[in-house]
C-alpha cells in the first residue's frame, strides 16, 4: 500500500475540524476564580505541557498547577493518587497510559478506594485508550475521563515507510513492561503482512524483578541490523522512544539502519530519519481545548469524546538521510518538514 501526494493532503488537511484552532470554544468571560491543576508527568515537561497551559492562559483562566513526575517510575504513582485524593484539585493532567491508569484504574473495574473516581481526568499520550482499558467508547467516556491520542494509526504509519523506500523486513524493538507497546506491536502485526513486510521482533530483556533492561538496546539494535531489518520501528515507548531515545537513534545510524518513528521528538532532537507525527504542542493545545469545557462549561469528562489531533507531519531528518544516502522520493520531500537541513 503505497502513499500518494493527494493521499498526504487529505491526511493533513482531515484533522482542521478536530484542531484546537478550528474549534475553540466561543469567546466568553473567564470565570473569577482560580482553578488548581494537577499535572501527573512520566517524564518532564515539554512542548505538550506547554501548549496545554499556553491554551488555557489565552482563554483567560487563572490556574494553579501542581507539578507530579514519575521519572517512568511507576512504584511513585500510589502516593501521587494519595495525595491526589487528599487535596482534591478541580482537574488533574495526566500524561501517558501508566499515569493514567494508575490514576483512573481499568473502566470495568473502578475502584473508589484505589483510584480518582470523582474528580475530573483529561489525559494525553494515551496510544489506545480503549485496548488499556481507560475508556470504553472513545466517542463517549462515560466515566470521570477524556483526552487525546497522539498517534497516528498504524496503517497509515506503514503506508509512510512504503512512501519512503518499499521494504520487505522490519525491525521493532519494543518494551514487554509498557503497555502502549504492545498494544502497538499487535496492530503491526495485523497490518505489516498484508503488505508484504515481515516483522522482526526484538522485546527488551527483563532484569530479576521484571524491569526492563535499557543497557540490552545497543545488542538489540545490532542484532535487528544482522537478521537484515530495512528500517527501525520506533512506537509510542517511553523506554525507547523518549528515556533511550539518543541511544536507540545513534545505534541505529551507526548500523546503518534506517529509523521510523511514531512520534516526533527523536527525529527533532536525536538520529532517527522519518517520523509521522502529530505536534506535542498542537496536543496540548487540544487537550486543554478539552479541559476548558470541563472547567468553563462545566461539561462532564463522560460526555467528552476522546480524540486524535489528526493533524500529522511528515518529518524528514535530512543530515541522516544524507549519512545513510537513505533519500526519500521528491513527492514525500515536496510535502514534508525537513529537520535539520
Amino acid at each position: 500500500m503505497r502513499i500518494d501526494r493527494r493521499t498526504l493532503l487529505k491526511l493533513s488537511a482531515i484533522g482542521a475540524a478536530a484542531s484546537p484552532l478550528a474549534c475553540a470554544l466561543p469567546a466568553r468571560a473567564a470565570p473569577n476564580k482560580t482553578f488548581r491543576i494537577t499535572m501527573v508527568l512520566g517524564r518532564g515537561e515539554s512542548d505538550n505541557e506547554a501548549g496545554f497551559k499556553d491554551y488555557l492562559a489565552r482563554r483567560g483562566l487563572k490556574v494553579e498547577y501542581t507539578i507530579r513526575d514519575t521519572g517512568g517510575d511507576p512504584a511513585k504513582l500510589p502516593a501521587i493518587v494519595q495525595e491526589i485524593r487528599a487535596t482534591r484539585p478541580d482537574l488533574i493532567y495526566s500524561w501517558g497510559t501508566p499515569q493514567t491508569r494508575a490514576i483512573v484504574g481499568p473502566y470495568d473495574a473502578p475502584d473508589p478506594a484505589r483510584y480518582v473516581t470523582d474528580i475530573p481526568v483529561v489525559f494525553t499520550f494515551v496510544a489506545a485508550p480503549v485496548d488499556a482499558r481507560i475508556v470504553p467508547d472513545l466517542a463517549k467516556p462515560g466515566r470521570n475521563v477524556t483526552g487525546t491520542v497522539h498517534i497516528a494509526p498504524i496503517p497509515v504509519q506503514l503506508s509512510t515507510i512504503l512512501a519512503y523506500r518499499p521494504i520487505r523486513r522490519l525491525g521493532v524493538a519494543y518494551n514487554p513492561q509498557e503497555r502502549n507497546s504492545i498494544l502497538t506491536l499487535e496492530g503491526l502485526r495485523a497490518e505489516a503482512p498484508p503488505r508484504g513486510i515481515e516483522l522482526l521482533e526484538e522485546p527488551v530483556p527483563l532484569g530479576a524483578s521484571g524491569e526492563p533492561l535499557a543497557g540490552e538496546l545497543p545488542a538489540m539494535i545490532a542484532r535487528l541490523a544482522r537478521r537484515g531489518a530495512e528500517m527501525l520501528y520506533i512506537g509510542p515507548d517511553t523506554l525507547i522512544a523518549f528515556h533511550n531515545r539518543s541511544i536507540v537513534a545513534a545505534e541505529a545510524l551507526r548500523h546503518r539502519l534506517p529509523t521510523f518513528s511514531a512520534t516526533e521528538l527523536i527525529v527533532r532532537s536525536d538520529k532517527a530519519l522519518l517520523a509521522l507525527a502529530s505536534s506535542s504542542y498542537g496536543i496540548g493545545r487540544f487537550t486543554a481545548f478539552k479541559a476548558a469545557q470541563i472547567l468553563m462549561d462545566g461539561t462532564s469528562p463522560a460526555v467528552i469524546p476522546v480524540e486524535t489531533l489528526k493533524r500529522f507531519s511528515v518529518l524528514i531528518n535530512m543530515p541522516v538521510a544524507r549519512e545513510l544516502e537513505f533519500y526519500p522520493p521528491i513527492g514525500l520531500l515536496n510535502l514534508a518538514e525537513v529537520v535539520g537541513s
